[in-house]
């Protein structure tokens, strides 16, 4: 029996060994050797103060911040490598003619055959060191709630101080500090995103640069003030009209105004008192129509929503000759009968007409208003496109009579000419 399984040892050690390849065969053709390109692999550079501490700077190139890896390892090894998995490193140590880093590649924890970086090398530019001081501009995005304004807006702090390349902190013209106040409706301190902007206003990486904001970061400080809509009230008291005539009232447009303020100072103001240095006219004869500028009127504290520009307030000063009325009636209210077929009317403009009227009885012809029927014009003689000036006929009460004729200007065009009537 012993003697049976010595017998030809040679043949079954080349048997055993035949086998082993066997399985080897079997074991790759199930599990072969692959390869997979990893992208977007971040570099990291070590030993940086190789560098630093002789006074100079360094910029990785924006091509070799992030790089691909092709890995070549068994397949159940490669299913299992994520690309987390891989370190891209550049020793400093390791520079090349001032400007190039080779990269090695390590995946920790994982069994491969091959790991090569594309590009191969970090391109780094090495500049001199700068340090400067830059004011910071606080700005906002956004708007508060309804009913405030902002007033003012304060970086915190108000300078900073940037070490970084020498072109780069060169190249700064502007630092800026932004924050979002969209529905802001109290004062309040808020965490500030840190732009940088050369001359030309476009933004500058600032992943070159260090400052010395620290753990408390940058802030903006941002106070507001509220809005509140307060009547325009004119001194009309040095108004004087020519004999045989009379003031009847004043037209103001816009008749409230928004000023901005603390709650307490708005508090108690509800009007705007223009003085009547302001309407100084004498012997009107007819209406008059000017713009006056109330800025100068506002309380000392006040602000306007703009304090670029003025505050203009449009003033009539309405004047009517003894023994008349003018009323102001609706363009749009005009009655209009007997247009053409396929026509329609377009008025030529957009001003009230004034009609003016005159009675023997001042009591009854202050009362006498005209409604929507009352005045119309009549185009059964005008059957034809174009421009015309048509006489409009009104309906007046007994003992009420025209002081002139009144006329409106139109024009006839093709349905789908233009604006409706």
């Amino acid at each position: 029996m012993k003697k049976g399984l010595i017998k030809n040892p040679g043949l079954k050690a080349l048997a055993f060994l035949f086998a082993v390849a066997v399985w080897a065969l079997v074991a790759n053709a199930q599990n072969p050797v692959r390869e997979r390109t990893y992208t977007n692999i971040p570099v990291s550079v070590t030993r940086t103060e190789i560098i630093t501490n002789k006074g100079n700077t360094y910029q990785i190139s924006d091509e070799t911040r992030t790089i691909s890896v092709t890995v070549k390892a068994k397949k159940e090894e490669l299913d299992k490598i994520q690309s987390s998995d891989i370190r891209a490193t550049a020793d400093m140590i390791n520079l090349v003619s001032r400007s190039l880093i080779p990269i090695e590649i390590s995946i920790p924890n994982h069994t491969y055959t091959e790991a090569v970086a594309e590009p191969k090398n970090v391109l780094v530019s090495i500049d001199a060191s700068k340090t400067a001081s830059f004011p910071i501009t606080a700005t906002t995005a956004g708007t508060v709630r309804d009913g405030y304004v902002l007033g003012s807006v304060q970086a915190d702090p108000e300078k900073i101080e940037i070490s970084g390349p020498e072109a780069v902190v060169d190249s700064i013209a502007k630092v800026v500090a932004e924050v979002n106040v969209a529905g802001l409706s109290k004062d309040k301190e808020l965490p500030a995103e840190m732009t940088l902007y050369d001359a030309k206003g476009k933004p500058i990486d600032a992943t070159l640069i260090e400052h010395n904001l620290g753990e408390e970061g940058l802030k903006v400080s941002v106070k507001l003030l509220r809005k509140k809509s307060v009547a325009v009230d004119f001194d009309t008291s040095e108004i004087e009209t020519a004999p045989g005539y009379r003031f009847t009232g004043l037209s103001v447009q816009p008749e409230k105004i928004d000023i901005v303020g603390t709650e307490e100072q708005l508090e108690d103001v509800t009007s705007i008192e223009i003085p009547s240095e302001a309407l100084v006219r004498t012997n009107l004869k007819e209406t008059e129509e000017f713009s006056v500028d109330i800025k100068e009127y506002l309380p000392s504290w006040a602000k306007a929503e703009d304090e670029t520009a003025g505050i203009p307030v449009l003033v009539k000063i309405l004047v009517e000759k003894l023994g008349t009325k003018t009323i102001e009636f609706p363009i749009r209210s005009i009655s209009v009968v007997n247009v053409p077929d396929g026509y329609k009317v377009r008025y030529n403009t957009t001003e009230n007409l004034k009609i003016v009227i005159t009675g023997k009885d001042e009591q009854e012809l202050e009362h006498v208003v005209l409604e929507q029927g009352d005045v119309s014009i009549n185009l059964v003689n005008y059957r034809n496109g174009g421009d015309y000036t048509v006489p409009v006929q009104i309906v007046l009460p007994d003992g009420i009579e025209l002081v002139d004729g009144v006329n409106v200007n139109i024009t006839l065009e093709k349905n789908g000419g233009g604006e409706d009537d």
